[in-house]
């Protein structure tokens, strides 16, 4: 193994570079491509163009999923590791392997993505599109949004404990999560319930199914336990508040990926980020 130090992404479809080549029948990931931000990251920032840059995003990829790659490359470079790009997505999102076949089974379900067709099952069952649509809008109503972030929290926590450890530089990247504008700057007790964000009041608390005083006490909870899993870190995020998503001007081959005026806004983003440091 080479002694070089490495420059490591993780991250979903966005990092995995989907949809940066036609092979003339479909869109595939293409992680080469010059216009991709990581190449763009690798090669025109000096302190990372003498870095081998290694790339574990995978399309689809859930926050846990992202969790595990981050780990494995800790794992399998530890100290040869200088910059870890960590890309977390949106959420909630579900992966299943709907069978286990010699064709691709995994399915990803999230809140804007649905299963194309039927299901076919080597046990001679069919699983209706319909069902497994019906399904996920069930699990999105029971699977609440807070326990998703918090659990970003956690690992973003554990992660850097980790990069601490062999010293890794490790920062974070807003691809798809859902939050609002100042989401987690936590306001006083004196502060009306009305300043609180819009995402806020709806996703999190549901202001107009709660009392006054329970608006205030889940307000609390919720930072509290923010805080005691280790709380965001804002600096060593490139763009908290500021999503890949929401920087989408063009796509790419696929139609709704990032192309290149996408990707040099997002390459933008990480050099202003890193030059503020």
């Amino acid at each position: 193994m080479s002694k070089e130090k490495l420059l490591i992404f993780t991250g979903c479809s966005f990092t995995a570079g989907a949809g940066w080549k036609n092979d003339g029948t479909r869109f595939i990931r293409d992680k080469s491509h010059p216009d991709f931000f990581p190449n763009l990251v690798n090669t025109q920032i000096d302190q990372f163009q003498g870095l081998a840059q290694v790339n574990y995003g995978v399309g689809g990829a859930s926050c846990s999923e992202i969790f595990i790659q981050t780990t494995q490359a800790i794992a399998e470079h530890g100290d040869k590791i200088d910059t870890i790009f960590c890309e977390w997505t949106a959420m909630p999102r579900y992966n299943f392997n709907l069978g286990f076949e010699d064709w691709k089974t995994k399915e990803t379900l999230s809140p804007s993505g649905r299963i194309k067709y039927d299901v076919n099952l080597s046990t001679g069952g069919r699983v209706e599109k319909k069902y497994v649509d019906d399904l996920l809008d069930r699990l999105k109503a029971l699977h609440h949004l807070h326990s998703e972030i918090l659990l970003l929290v956690n690992y973003s926590n554990i992660l850097l404990k980790l990069a601490e450890r062999f010293g890794i530089k490790l920062y974070f990247i807003n691809g798809l999560c859902p939050w609002d504008n100042n989401y987690f700057v936590r306001l006083s007790d004196e502060t009306p319930y009305s300043e609180y964000t819009p995402f806020t009041k709806k996703q999190i608390l549901d202001i107009e199914n709660r009392t006054p005083e329970n608006i205030l006490k889940f307000y609390k909870r919720m930072h509290d336990e923010y805080d005691r899993a280790g709380g965001i870190h804002p600096e060593l995020w490139v763009n908290l508040y500021d999503s890949m998503l929401n920087n989408i001007v063009d796509t790419n081959y696929d139609g709704r990926h990032g192309g290149t005026k996408s990707n040099q806004i997002w390459f933008q983003q990480i050099k202003t980020f890193l030059e503020n440091q």
